[in-house]
């Protein structure tokens, strides 16, 4: 979720016909447009004198993410004779789909339409109250494929939320739900970026529903979003009354089981 060169515009040297030699005092001072591109060894070989041109900056608007512009420009050639100009330095702008996410100058922040929120779900009748902070769910001796969970906490407005509480619970590899205890159940905090991370397993299926994992994500000082996340390619996806496409992790297959990836959107 790639840059767009703009062109940029040339201008042709005109070509003069030829004419009779000139005296050294008599011969006038020319000037010639190089086009931004050009090299430095070129622009000194074709052009007696060059006139610079001020740059002129272009941007792009922002697309459905949060977008940055990324301005890049053509470095000036070293300096000629006393009689000859540096070639013109014409800067080219592009925009990105996903945006920088604050205090992160590499990784792009996942995509994320604005105003679009995480669908509220119901809570079921499994959640427990004062799980324990733990980003591993998933015990050394438990059955199952690992499953290993990673995003965001966004706002409306796709900025990150940082320090927003994030509950998992869920059934084990058989559909079941330890509700005695608090296994695969869990909560963490969002990081300066808005990220967690929890480390579980592929749940089973039960009767009536869907592969499905529920979470909580309170913002701080903000309502919490009770919703559910669903598994691609499931046979139950179409037959459960909860299911909801937009909730959908994206997963993929890893050497140690599975990695999945999503974004929670929320009021903040």
């Amino acid at each position: 979720m790639g840059q767009q060169s703009l062109p940029v515009e040339t201008q042709a040297t005109p070509v003069a016909p030829a004419a009779p030699p000139l005296q050294a005092s008599e011969v006038p001072a020319a000037a010639s447009t190089v086009p931004a591109r050009v090299s430095a060894a070129t622009a000194v070989a074709s052009v007696a004198n060059a006139t610079a041109a001020p740059p002129s900056p272009e941007s792009t608007p922002a697309s459905v993410a949060v977008a940055t512009r990324a301005g890049s420009s053509v470095t000036p050639p070293p300096a000629a004779a006393a009689t000859q100009a540096p070639a013109a330095a014409t800067p080219a702008a592009s925009a990105t789909s996903t945006a920088v996410p604050a205090g992160s100058a590499t990784s792009p922040a996942p995509a994320c339409t604005p105003g679009v929120l995480t669908p509220s779900m119901t809570e079921g009748p499994y959640y427990k109250e004062n799980p324990p902070e733990s980003a591993m769910l998933a015990q050394p001796a438990m059955t199952g494929t690992r499953l290993m969970i990673s995003g965001y906490v966004l706002d409306a407005s796709c900025r990150p939320v940082p320090g927003a509480r994030v509950d998992f619970w869920q059934a084990d590899a058989e559909g079941v739900y330890d509700n005695s205890g608090y296994t695969l159940r869990g909560h963490q905090v969002t990081d300066a970026l808005g990220r967690y991370t929890v480390e579980t397993v592929v749940p089973g299926l039960y009767p009536g529903r869907t592969r499905h994992i529920h979470v909580k994500v309170t913002p701080p000082g903000g309502a919490t979003l009770t919703t559910q996340l669903f598994f691609p390619d499931e046979a139950q996806n179409a037959r459960d009354a909860i299911f909801a496409e937009q909730s959908v992790m994206d997963v993929r297959t890893t050497p140690d089981g599975e990695s999945a990836s999503f974004n929670f959107v929320v009021n903040g």
